[in-house]
């Protein structure tokens, strides 16, 4: 079926990793940390198990030369959610697969890179790591459609449902979720709404989202039970909410992608968990630096489910904690906000939580990590923003070079590493690169 759903020159380059796959014996993987490269750990972890293959895991935060060459062995490896941008730094390995969606520079090496964007395909909404990688488990082996929750679980980690599900992903969706149960409702997870309320970070409600008290003034205030579960909620309840809620992200001026996303289409598996919360869950793992605790699970290590759902909560407790403290101590220049994060893993979520329902929603919000030598950044923006022409690759791939640095990713979320005390500067070139983007598209609206 996967070879009707997709170009035939990406299904031929599908083809030669599987022969790659099938003739080793022993293979790394290397995924990126977040929730969408963690998910895409589970899928291809599952993959090779199946294929009774030896691997070694391994999850990879530093992307620019050193970082990357230090993954980097004689085995046959498989890079997912990351490495086109990366395969220019061992131009002669050949025995390396890569599945990415990301923007990266052109170049000549003998390594088998497989991008969705080279297929026209656009890798910030329509195609993940995690799509990349259940295509790849699909072209080894069918059977391997039952790993649909977790190619789910990174298109939600990397915020592609947001708006709701298009291109290559609706493909996969139509052709592999029919099997699984369906529902549109709202966008929360927990086992009571008072607790939905207190604990929910998509959508973020200011002075509800980590006030349990708050969040049972606010449900009585418009008469619903707070120690309802969600699932449990009537159709009118589920209305009176859902608008209650609107209003309440109007209030705070979010944007409309914020409103967009308090209902969504919810799938719900065997495990136990609908697809936002395995979503929530692999990624809070991840931020936490335990990303082979759900991988471990997953696998089929039921020993690993209390401690995967405690990692869990005590990201949300800190996410939520770390929103807060972020947006009161936001500094703004004219075309940018920007933030300093506790944790590095931290930044990106908070980020894209203060970009989405807390910031000034007309311009990019950039955080940054200020580690022993080097500063991680984590940028955010809008699809309102990248429809004007901000492109948060280019701005963190050409700001982190002006200063010494290496960075890329998406339009919409991008990173980069920089040499720490250089932040000012690195803003400096940001904020000049954002004004020439954004002005420009302005300029021609006018």
């Amino acid at each position: 079926m996967i070879e009707d759903l997709i170009p035939k020159e990406l299904y031929g380059k599908y083809v030669k990793a599987r022969d790659m796959i099938l003739g080793s014996d022993f293979l790394r993987v290397i995924v990126h940390y977040d929730g969408d490269g963690t998910s895409s750990a589970v899928i291809l972890t599952n993959m090779l198990k199946r294929l009774n293959k030896k691997f070694h895991l391994s999850y990879i935060k530093e992307l620019n030369e050193a970082g990357f060459r230090s993954f980097i062995t004689d085995d046959t490896t498989i890079v997912a959610d990351a490495g086109s941008d990366q395969l220019r730094f061992i131009p002669d390995k050949e025995n390396i697969i890569v599945l990415d969606h990301h923007f990266y520079t052109q170049g000549s090496w003998k390594g088998l890179n497989i991008n969705a964007r080279d297929y026209g395909v656009d890798g910030t909404h329509e195609a993940c790591g995690s799509t990349m990688s259940y295509i790849m488990a699909l072209v080894v082996d069918e059977n391997n459609s039952d790993l649909f929750p977790f190619f789910m679980s990174g298109l939600i980690a990397d915020k592609q449902d947001l708006g709701g599900i298009t291109g290559l992903n609706q493909k996969l969706v139509e052709a592999y979720g029919t099997k699984f149960r369906k529902e549109r409702t709202l966008n929360l997870e927990g086992s009571s709404i008072r607790d939905s309320l207190t604990y929910s970070t998509d959508p973020f409600f200011k002075d509800i989202t980590g006030f349990p008290d708050n969040a049972e003034t606010f449900l009585r205030s418009i008469g619903i039970n707070p120690e309802k579960k969600p699932q449990d909620l009537s159709e009118d309840e589920k209305r009176l909410l859902a608008n209650a809620l609107g209003l309440k992200l109007l209030k705070q001026k979010a944007g409309f992608e914020a409103l967009s996303y308090i209902e969504g289409d919810i799938y719900y598996f065997d495990s136990g968990y609908s697809s936002k919360q395995l979503a929530s869950i692999i990624d809070g793992n991840g931020k936490m630096g335990k990303n082979s605790v759900p991988v471990a699970y997953f696998l089929g290590f039921p020993e690993f489910k209390q401690e995967m759902e405690t990692n869990w909560k005590m990201f949300k407790t800190k996410i939520i904690d770390y929103a807060y403290r972020s947006i009161a101590e936001m500094f703004n220049t004219t075309h940018i906000s920007y933030f300093y994060a506790p944790e590095s893993e931290m930044a990106g979520a908070i980020s894209g939580i203060i970009m989405l329902y807390l910031a000034d929603q007309s311009k990019p919000v950039i955080g940054f990590s200020v580690g022993k030598d080097d500063t991680k950044v984590s940028s955010r923006g809008t699809r309102k923003l990248v429809a004007k022409g901000l492109n948060l690759s280019v701005v963190m791939r050409e700001a982190a070079s002006a200063v010494g640095g290496s960075g890329g990713g998406h339009d919409i979320a991008a990173g980069a590493v920089i040499p720490k005390g250089k932040e000012i500067q690195f803003l400096e070139v940001a904020e000049k690169i954002v004004e020439s983007q954004i002005g420009k598209i302005a300029a021609k609206a006018r």
